[in-house]
């Protein structure tokens, strides 16, 4: 039995320092929202293929759809979830539709959701990186600009008649963060007139 734990205990000490190690070893880093949001949902142009592709790229993996949150309006869902030792991130693809007046308006949408997150730092963030004031739209506050050759065109105000007809240009774009309990979604839209 002496033999044993003396064995035991040899075993032990020998393998201490790689346990120090390993629970010395650092947490991932936070994963980076908006980074993720411009290498995945920006970067594939409102084409969900794309987006999936480079969503699974980053390390995402596709969830069944049960895992999709259900959003209002929202056709042709698509999940991918990653999670370490410090966050929990999910990528989300989708098409929304909204009536406004006389016309329909479809909004191609990709969005990532992480937990937990330092969500007033992050909009501190959002608010210095895109240059203009959010406003309100479609029923949240949102950045919203026409993508133009020379950049930007901030809309400083959006009616309906304006969300309308932004939408009908075909080079509107809305950014939205959302505080979702300890974390945080961002979304990225691309509205068009049906």
């Amino acid at each position: 039995m002496r033999g044993f734990r003396g064995l035991v205990t040899a075993a032990l000490l020998a393998a201490s320092p790689f346990l120090v190690a390993a629970q010395a070893a650092p947490a991932p880093a936070p994963t980076d929202v908006i980074a993720t949001l411009n290498t995945v949902c920006v970067a594939a142009g409102g084409d969900p293929a794309r987006a999936a592709a480079l969503a699974a790229e980053a390390g995402y993996s596709p969830v069944p759809e049960t895992m999709v949150p259900r959003l209002r309006n929202a056709s042709e869902r698509a999940g991918f979830m990653r999670s370490n030792a410090t966050d929990i991130t999910f990528v989300m693809t989708g098409r929304m539709t909204r009536r406004v007046g006389r016309d329909t308006v479809v909004m191609d949408f990709c969005g990532v959701s992480a937990r937990p997150t330092d969500h007033r730092a992050l909009d501190a963030t959002l608010q210095r990186m895109m240059g203009f004031a959010p406003v309100r739209a479609a029923g949240l506050e949102a950045y919203a600009w026409l993508q133009t050759p020379e950049g930007r065109a901030p809309s400083r105000s959006l009616s309906d008649a304006q969300f309308v007809a932004m939408a009908g240009t075909g080079q509107m774009r809305l950014v939205a963060l959302d505080r979702s309990g300890p974390g945080s979604t961002l979304i990225y839209f691309r509205p068009r007139l049906d």
